[in-house]
């Protein structure tokens, strides 16, 4: 009797220091201190980054169309020049030049010429044999400027000389630009657009031009590329912009930020309060002290917020620090609660 009596009063301590032991463990648990934010409204501004190098908004490139040494260069890089005047001379006399040969033909033409003009007009000649040594000679003059612009390759624009890619003496390349001139008072800057992106874009829309020093001007999208480059799918668009001052150079690299969308009086939660888990967005929230991490629907984001699709609330508080040592309903301690943003 005495046995089953201490027994039972073994069993009774023992299930007390269990549930003491429970108590206690509950009792100690830890609140994981963390910082919130809350969810508000806002406006969500998308801005895009492009980048590129510069050019003068109207630019020529000059090619060579026989491979003959270049044997003189009057001009040199950043010079203006007017347009017909010569950047670069070939040899004349070389095999591939016919300038010699049209040259003769067009002096003797021209002779022949002014001398059935005077006969002409002393009426020793019908005006149907002179029409004929007219029409040799104007034959013959086109011949010769068209040689001529075969050895003086000279600019189709006024401009400044941007680029001067050959030497005194080495063979001119063909199929490949050995000069390059530009108008230069307005630049441009070609960037390159994804389909989603250039459904954003429209002629005359502002943008703005970044540069290393952290200098920036304002840009207008000039031009929009109706189709896509067949090998990297992109549409190319042209930034237009002033450069009065001449001081935007050619071959200069520059960024360009463009508004591609824009949201007002929008639900919004701040970036630093989003995770991802098998891509999936989601978020913690605070209620009574606690987190609970809950799945959420985004949209457009600016880069500090995103546009938020879900269900919360505006004021309700999301962690925004703190979240990697949280699991679903854990107790938390709000160590921000004093700033102002965040209610208490």
């Amino acid at each position: 009797m005495i046995n089953r009596y201490v027994t039972t009063s073994l069993i009774l301590l023992l299930i007390f220091i269990g549930c003491g032991s429970d108590k206690q463990k509950v009792n100690s648990v830890q609140k994981v201190a963390v910082e919130v934010d809350i969810i508000k409204t806002g406006d969500i501004t998308v801005i895009k980054t492009f980048s590129g190098t510069l050019e003068g908004a109207e630019q020529s490139k000059i090619y060579a169309s026989i491979p003959e040494n270049v044997v003189d260069i009057p001009v040199s890089e950043g010079s203006y020049i007017k347009k017909g005047s010569p950047i670069i001379i070939l040899d004349r006399n070389g095999a591939a030049s016919q300038y010699n040969q049209a040259y003769a033909v067009y002096q003797n033409a021209k002779d022949n010429y002014e001398k059935m003009q005077n006969l002409y007009e002393q009426k020793a000649i019908s005006e149907m044999e002179f029409k004929s040594v007219r029409t040799a000679y104007e034959v013959a003059k086109a011949n010769f400027n068209a040689a001529k612009a075969t050895v003086e390759l000279s600019s189709p624009i006024d401009g400044i000389v941007t680029e001067i890619a050959v030497n005194l003496g080495q063979q001119a390349p063909l199929g490949m630009p050995i000069a390059t001139v530009a108008r230069t008072n307005k630049m441009r800057l070609t960037m390159f657009a994804g389909l989603r992106e250039i459904a954003k874009l429209t002629v005359g829309q502002p943008a703005k031009i970044l540069f290393d020093s952290s200098d920036s001007i304002s840009a207008v999208v000039a031009e929009i590329s109706q189709s896509a480059d067949p090998q990297t799918r992109l549409f190319r668009v042209e930034l237009e912009m002033d450069n009065q001052n001449g001081m935007l150079k050619p071959g200069m690299y520059a960024k360009a930020l463009v508004v591609v969308n824009s949201f007002k009086d929008v639900l919004t939660i701040s970036n630093r309060a989003v995770f991802s888990e098998d891509g999936i967005s989601k978020t913690y929230f605070i209620r009574n002290d606690t987190a609970y991490v809950k799945t959420i629907a985004i949209g457009a984001s600016d880069g500090r917020r995103t546009q938020l699709l879900s269900d919360l609330k505006i004021g309700q508080q999301v962690v925004v620090v703190g979240k990697s040592s949280l699991r679903d309903a854990t107790p938390v301690l709000i160590s921000n609660k004093d700033d102002e943003n965040v209610p208490g």
